[in-house]
């Protein structure tokens, strides 16, 4: 794991450094600490006019070769050091939210500092964003008490699957059941991390099943379950091939009330960001 950190050195950016601490990470970890800041240019005024002319053109000529919005600095800088994730506060500045678009690396978005419940929620749909979500656990280090939470939503009781009457078995009394997961290949992926990913004995998977529209529902859930953490890719099964970031994700990401991963697939058999 390869982490990304921009900071400003502001209260909310040390949230996210709080966050990147307190995560269970996986060893080995690096982290990749630079520092954004936005420096206004000094007021100037002069009675020679030849002066403030002079002024100006040195200034709209900096402006051009070095002036760049802080959010493509970050991706580009981020794409360079291939950083496996980026993570930057929401408050830090007005970059953050062209930051989760630009970047071509899962986001994690620190809101708040961090809880410490080990408590994860993870939004799920029927796309190849979700399959990603469920391998992001690979990264952590279960501990004792931590509780994964998995919620998809359905648009109606008619888009609800009749079950088959298999069970998705994740360690005792731990089940998912098969009507949840769908998609691909995405439950044998959830079988996978309870087998490798996920220590049973010590890791509670619970799963919840809700109706409506994705973005108010997943919120909801998030209202109810009080998590340490919300886990979503950064596209849904409803986005289009042009855009970097799916509109319940946008939605999710201005509204939630905790800190915001937002997964990016990566790896083999998973294009490129930008691709449907």
């Amino acid at each position: 794991m390869h982490i990304f950190f921009a900071t400003d050195g502001s209260a909310s950016a040390r949230f996210a450094q709080a966050q990147i601490l307190a995560m269970p990470w996986r060893s080995p970890v690096q982290i990749t600490v630079m520092a954004a800041v936005h420096i206004p240019p000094p007021p100037f005024t002069s009675f020679v006019s030849s002066a403030q002319q002079a002024f100006d053109a040195a200034l709209a000529t900096l402006r051009r070769d070095a002036e760049v919005r802080a959010e493509e600095v970050l991706a580009r800088t981020r794409y360079a050091l291939e950083a496996s994730m980026a993570s930057v506060a929401t408050r830090m500045h007005a970059g953050s939210p062209g930051v989760v678009n630009h970047a071509r690396c899962s986001v994690l978005l620190a809101k708040t500092p961090p809880k410490r419940t080990g408590r994860y929620l993870l939004a799920l749909d029927d796309s190849r964003y979700a399959v990603a979500v469920l391998r992001w656990l690979r990264e952590l280090d279960l501990s004792k008490g931590a509780w994964i939470h998995l919620v998809k939503v359905f648009r109606s009781t008619e888009d609800f699957p009749d079950p088959d009457g298999r069970d998705l078995v994740c360690g005792r009394d731990r089940r998912a059941p098969a009507m949840f997961a769908p998609w691909g290949d995405a439950s044998e992926v959830l079988e996978a991390m309870c087998e490798e990913g996920i220590d049973t004995r010590v890791a509670r998977v619970t799963v919840e099943v809700r109706f409506g529209h994705e973005a108010p529902e997943i919120l909801a859930s998030i209202r109810k379950f009080d998590p340490e953490l919300l886990v979503m890719g950064a596209k849904g099964h409803y986005s289009t091939a042009a855009s970097p970031l799916g509109s319940v994700a946008r939605k999710v990401i201005d509204h939630a009330p905790c800190s915001v991963l937002i997964v990016r697939p990566s790896g083999p058999g998973f294009p490129g960001p930008d691709s449907d």
